[in-house]
């Protein structure tokens, strides 16, 4: 009874967290950080929950050292230590406040441990349901699995660890792990491959199919819906509400409406050809018989993962997401490129063919709803790249001038950084650019934000994230039959 409403809380996030605006304000925060505390709880008072296991994952391991990295930030230091840490933190204090250091008043290295416990809130609460995905997951009934089921698995793991790239890269240019309901669905995506990884029946195979369904679907309803909103040429969010900013279906910003659907649309790729892959298709003889077999359920169940992966796609060139679009493409050509290498060569053809079909339904589908604005935001980068060339000012790309202000954060504070969150506090000192948007929260990199804020331990956190990653696509790789 209890796994069934920790199920049902679970798919609930699923679907409230993006359709709330993303979960970008404080009152869907708040209520996400209860529901993730809830799930936790249901996790832990299982009789068969053990933290010993959860422990022998390396990722676990790496998250809570950064968690405690975070926590010891937020500890008050005294002045000579704090000054032997971060000599410019200190300086920042003492530039800063008129009785500091001569009152030996202890001071944390987070310039405002306000904001990193904002953020860190948000960290934990993630950090909880990565946890409760881990064992929720891994509840199998000790079945060994059967090789097509097992195929299935790679397949779905190779498809979260695809959503997960493309967010990866598209984080580079933008700060969608910032943006609540996109941090949410990375974690479940990287938690589902995590789980998957493990060998013999370890794993809940329906739990875990599930949980991909409810990805997809909800995916494919938000993304018709951000496309009829935006046919509709009404401004406001559900047509009621009004917000700064390029809005996209239930997002506040088109760019983290493509990061949250670029994780979608990959699942659904993967699970469209995991389904054609080992379909009785290809074992069928003669036309007459491969033509019954698309009226058959096997074919319907593939065909709708079909349509909800080029629908999704489509919606993702539509939203004009320049970074969104090129992170995509860049993830999904990294996935069938290893799984076409990875297949037997007389069996290639076939993969191409649905390849192309998807490429084909999802660029008809684009070009039928209308590209125009999205080839003028690619215009518009080509006519940027070309000013850069010719060294004359891009008043429009306001991105570089961040990224090496933000570089010249990481240069003042770089053992220590100066607390996680407190970016928006720090820039003001240290921009030079007066022309966007007057408060800048985010540095539009996560990674130079996170080191502009952890110092090195956020780099060594960063370099061995992305190890432990390729780690996992390679054994995925490893395991396709």
């Amino acid at each position: 009874m209890l796994r069934r409403y920790s199920d049902a809380l679970f798919i609930a996030l699923l679907i409230f967290l993006p359709l709330a605006l993303g979960s970008v304000h404080p009152w869907s925060i708040t209520l996400f950080s209860t529901a993730a505390v809830i799930l936790f709880n249901s996790a832990v008072f299982h009789p068969d929950f053990s933290f010993k296991k959860l422990f022998s994952i390396p990722v676990v391991v790496m998250s809570v050292v950064f968690a405690g990295y975070v926590i010891f930030q937020l500890v008050p230091l005294p002045p000579a230590i704090l000054k032997a840490l971060s000599f410019n933190t200190f300086k920042f204090y003492s530039d800063f406040s008129l009785t500091y250091p001569w009152l030996n008043s202890w001071r944390s290295i987070s310039v405002y441990p306000w904001l990193t416990i904002s953020e860190f809130i948000k960290i934990i609460a993630c950090g909880l349901v990565f946890l409760y995905i881990l064992f929720r997951a891994s509840q199998g009934n000790g079945r060994k699995t059967t090789d097509l089921e097992h195929n299935t698995l790679v397949y779905l793991k190779l498809g979260c660890l695809t959503g997960v790239l493309a967010i990866l890269l598209h984080s580079l240019v933008d700060f969608n792990l910032h943006i609540t309901a996109n941090a949410f669905y990375f974690t479940v995506l990287f938690g589902l491959a995590v789980v998957i990884d493990r060998e013999g029946g370890g794993v809940d195979a329906a739990f875990i199919q599930k949980t991909v369904n409810a990805i997809i679907f909800i995916g494919f309803f938000i993304a018709l819906f951000g496309i009829a909103h935006k046919l509709s040429g009404n401004a406001k969010i559900y047509w009621v509400i009004e917000k700064d900013g390029g809005h996209f279906g239930p997002y506040v910003n088109y760019d983290h409406y493509a990061g949250f659907m670029g994780m979608c649309s990959s699942l659904a790729l993967a699970s469209f050809m995991a389904k054609v892959r080992y379909s009785s298709l290809f074992r069928l003889k003669g036309l007459k018989d491969k033509l019954m077999w698309f009226s058959t359920q096997e074919a319907s169940s593939a065909l709708r993962q079909f349509l909800c992966a080029a629908v999704m796609i489509g919606s993702i060139f539509y939203s004009s997401s320049r970074g969104g679009i090129l992170s995509f493409v860049m993830a999904v050509f990294v996935f069938y490129f290893l799984i076409i290498i990875r297949t037997r060569k007389s069996r290639r053809g076939r993969l191409m063919f649905f390849f192309i079909l998807i490429v084909l339904l999802s660029g008809v589908f684009t070009f039928w709803i209308g590209p125009d604005e999205t080839f003028e935001r690619f215009y518009q980068l080509n006519s940027a790249i070309r000013s850069v060339i010719h060294e004359s000012s891009v008043l429009s790309e306001i991105r570089p001038q961040m990224w090496q202000d933000t570089k010249n954060i990481i240069k003042d504070f770089p053992l220590t950084g100066t607390g996680f969150g407190t970016f928006q506090s720090i820039f003001p000192k240290y921009r030079t650019h007066e022309w966007g948007e007057k408060s800048l929260l985010y540095a539009h990199c996560d990674y130079l934000q996170l080191v502009s804020e952890t110092g090195i331990v956020g780099l060594f956190f960063i370099a061995a994230f992305w190890i432990y990653f390729v780690r996992l696509y390679a054994s995925a790789l490893r395991k396709l039959r």
